[in-house]
């Protein structure tokens, strides 16, 4: 009886159990199937929880746009989009935003027709774009230069704001303007705005349809694909830290994991995060044996990946009002210095439904980091700070405990995930997802050696930074398990 081939899949998210999900499902038996997961449950960085008496996610949390989207179709037919319990951000709209700037004032949108205050971030870019065109390589360049064209076509007449203290108009609508960045950053998960490369962001696809969260929780996608494989497939608490290819044994990979144990394969999924590759290419000893080409370990290099956490506070009350928080400047001299750093560049602060005790902030970059690091008091302290400097009340609320993510501290992701950095392009993104070892089809060819002694697909690549157009999300990440189960059926000629 020929033994059949060996497929190990490292990670059990999003890309690595749909891949197993398909394999399992559309091979007719025919493959030694497993999945080796470093941590001690599935679902990657999707992670559903509770936080008082709610349920929460800690990490993936929304499903971008419902038209066509696979993430959606496996949710509504699960039954996932209904709950009698309430869950995070469950209203399609929560109580509308109030705005308040540092020093205790509350602000109306400043444009002349009252619309939301996200429209100058909108103008701004749409000025810029219909005016001058793309000038400056990265989303912050363009963006500061759409700001700019704005402001001069609405800078007549008074410098000051009736009512706002020391805030000038200028200052005022740079500030809000910078809030509404903010947000585009824990969008994106860049630190910074100028390191977001135009072009490339432009190539990135979104669903029609409204965003929507998942009533049971994103984790009731991750075990609908997981229920299908038997018992045993999925290995928790299996890290691997070494993985040797491109030998000419008969299992031509060979998976080294952190007990000292070994398993030999003749396929391998490798889906742990671009962090973690960044981390594995730089390490010594590496985690690739021989390392990885130059082509993808490049591409691995030049591309973004980013941290951003969520801070979730119990407070004492209901209905408390979602607000949007407007800084000065952190050079400013009436800034208040008790606000701390960290906190200047969260741009909200909302009840995760409208009948919630808990409030979300989202913070990412340097300040995402930071939060890893503090202790709940230093949060509490830090959030109360805030939000009386802002509100000028002394005691608006009070805090009974707080709860973060860490994702950038977590050695089995380091971070959140990938956008395409100044310097990088879509390509890197299709490099990404390469299988090795190249071969050259018409000369049979890889890295000197006969085709017939180096075998093919020993390393493939899902994920969501393996996906051009839908990097960052989770229904990247799922087509891209899809890919790649696809390329092996396709090999071994099985019907899918």
């Amino acid at each position: 009886m020929a033994k059949k081939p060996r497929i190990v899949i490292i990670g059990a998210g999003m890309a690595g159990l749909t891949a197993a999900n398909k394999l399992y499902t559309h091979s007719n038996n025919s493959f030694d199937l497993s999945v080796v997961e470093g941590g001690s449950r599935i679902g990657g960085r999707i992670n559903t929880s509770e936080f008082s008496s709610e349920k929460i996610e800690m990490g993936a949390t929304w499903i971008h746009g419902i038209g066509g989207s696979p993430i959606y179709k496996i949710a509504e037919e699960t039954g996932s989009l209904v709950s009698e319990e309430p869950w995070e951000c469950m209203d399609s709209t929560v109580d509308k935003a109030r705005t308040f700037a540092e020093g205790g004032f509350e602000i109306e949108p400043p444009n002349d027709d009252g619309g939301d205050l996200g429209q100058i971030y909108e103008i701004a870019t749409r000025f810029y774009s219909s005016v001058n065109g793309l000038n400056g390589s990265s989303v912050g360049s363009f963006l500061r230069s759409g700001f700019e064209a704005y402001w001069a076509s609405v800078s007549k007449g008074g410098n000051g704001v009736e009512g706002c203290g020391t805030w000038s108009r200028r200052s005022l609508e740079e500030a809000i303007f910078t809030m509404f960045s903010n947000t585009q950053r824990t969008y994106t998960s860049a630190d910074d705005l100028y390191t977001l490369d135009y072009a490339a962001e432009s190539e990135y696809q979104m669903f029609p349809g409204e965003e929507i969260t998942i009533a049971k929780g994103y984790l009731s996608v991750i075990h609908h694909l997981a229920s299908v494989l038997p018992q045993g497939v999925v290995e928790l608490n299996r890290r691997v830290v070494k993985i040797e290819w491109e030998s000419k044994e008969e299992d031509p990979v060979k998976l080294h994991f952190s007990d000292g144990s070994v398993v030999f394969a003749d396929h391998v999924i490798v889906t742990v995060s671009l962090g973690v590759l960044k981390a594995g290419i730089e390490s010594d000893g590496g985690l690739f044996s021989p390392p990885l080409p130059e082509f993808k370990s490049d591409a691995i290099k030049r591309l973004g990946y980013g941290v951003v956490n969520k801070l979730f506070v119990e407070v004492s009350q209901r209905r408390f009002p979602s607000l949007q928080l407007v800084f000065e400047k952190e050079d400013s001299e009436y800034r208040f210095v008790k606000i701390p750093w960290w906190m200047r560049r969260t741009a909200t602060m909302a009840p995760i439904h409208s009948n919630s005790k808990v409030l979300l902030s989202w913070f990412a970059g340097k300040e995402a980091l930071e939060l890893e690091k503090l202790p709940d008091e230093e949060i509490i302290d830090g959030v109360l700070t805030t939000v009386s400097c802002l509100t000028g009340k002394e005691e608006v609320v009070k805090i009974t405990k707080v709860l973060t993510s860490k994702w950038g501290g977590d050695p089995l992701f380091r971070g959140s995930y990938s956008y395409v950095a100044v310097g990088s392009s879509g390509d890197d993104l299709d490099a990404m997802a390469e299988p090795l070892p190249q071969i050259n089809k018409k000369s049979g060819q890889v890295n000197g050696h006969g085709q017939a002694k180096v075998r093919e697909l020993q390393v493939m690549f899902a994920g969501e930074a393996t996906h051009r157009t839908h990097y960052s999300t989770t229904h990247g990440a799922y087509y891209s398990g899809l890919r790649e189960a696809n390329r092996l059926l396709k090999h071994y000629k099985c019907d899918f």
